[in-house]
Formats: structure tokens, C-alpha cells, sequence
């Protein structure tokens, strides 16, 4: 799902999605037998809420940042449970997509995790978005106002 993701053209109308997904087979961008794993029904379904409305305006307006390298430290102490230590700890990651609105940056991390609730996703992922936010923040100098997860297990857009 989330090479899919990687290689779809928000910027393109949802319903080319099929064409998109044959385009990205015949490109070998994706390989049949990955695609095979897609669940169709479960990116139309993401691309027609309103959250896949604002990343298609995003990306037409060019404003639309996915799969970002970042690398940033932080103190131990910062980090780790009762630790005291102000050495420094190198934090890699990559971040899925984020957006910019007007008002400010939209975090995005897509999750297949099969999970029985959004709290349950939303507990399991909160430390991570805020690492996330905080290389965003640093990188652009601009703030992010909202931190967002969708479960394709859920079907839903889950607040952090």
C-alpha cells in the first residue's frame, strides 16, 4: 500500500486510480505481484474522503512532500525513561507525506496495522508523529497543525 501511495499522482482525479495502478505496473514502478496485494476498494475508499480531497488540492498546488528522509538528534534524557543523560541520540526516519495548507502543515502516516480501535492506533503511533512534527518543524520552519494517521484496517482518518 504504501509504495502505491508513493507513486500515486494525487494531483489526478480518483477515479484514474485503475489507470495510475497500470501505468505503475508497465513503468515497473511496481511490481504485479505487490499489486496483487493492493486492496483496491480500500485506496478509492481513502482517495474520496475529504482528507484524500485536501492531498489532491495539495499536490496542485505542488505543496504535497512524500517519503522525506530526516535525521536529527536529541538528548537522551529526552528520549529515555529516567535517564539524565544529555547525550545526544541520532534519530532517523522517513516520513510517509505531508501537505501544506495556507494555515499551516498536515502530517500524514499511512498504517495497515489490523488494530480494533483508532485509540489503540492512535496510543501506538503518538510518539512517533511527534518525532515526525518535530524534524517537519525543524526542516521548514513552519508548524504543523495537525497530525494525522489513516488506518486502511479501520477505513479511517485518526487524530494524533
Amino acid at each position: 500500500m504504501h509504495r502505491v501511495l508513493e507513486c500515486y499522482d494525487f494531483a489526478m482525479p480518483p477515479e484514474t486510480l485503475g489507470q495510475q495502478l497500470q501505468e505503475m505496473e508497465e513503468q515497473q514502478r511496481i511490481e504485479q505481484q505487490l499489486l496483487n496485494l493492493v486492496s483496491v476498494s480500500a485506496l478509492k475508499k481513502f482517495l474520496k474522503t475529504d482528507l484524500g480531497v485536501r492531498l489532491q488540492e495539495a499536490a496542485k498546488r505542488e505543496k504535497l512532500y512524500r517519503e522525506k528522509p530526516f535525521v536529527m538528534g536529541k538528548p537522551a534524557s529526552e528520549i529515555l525513561e529516567g535517564s539524565a543523560s544529555e547525550e545526544m541520540i541520532l534519530i532517523q526516519g522517513i516520513i510517509d507525506v505531508f501537505f501544506e495548507e495556507p494555515d499551516g502543515i498536515v502530517l500524514l502516516d499511512y498504517k495497515t496495522d489490523r488494530v480494533k480501535s483508532s485509540r489503540e492506533l492512535a496510543g501506538r503511533y503518538h510518539a512517533q508523529l511527534e518525532l515526525y512534527q518535530e524534524a517537519i518543524e525543524r526542516s521548514t520552519g513552519k508548524k504543523v497543525k495537525e497530525r494525522l494517521l489513516y488506518s486502511f484496517c479501520l477505513g479511517e482518518v485518526v487524530s494524533v
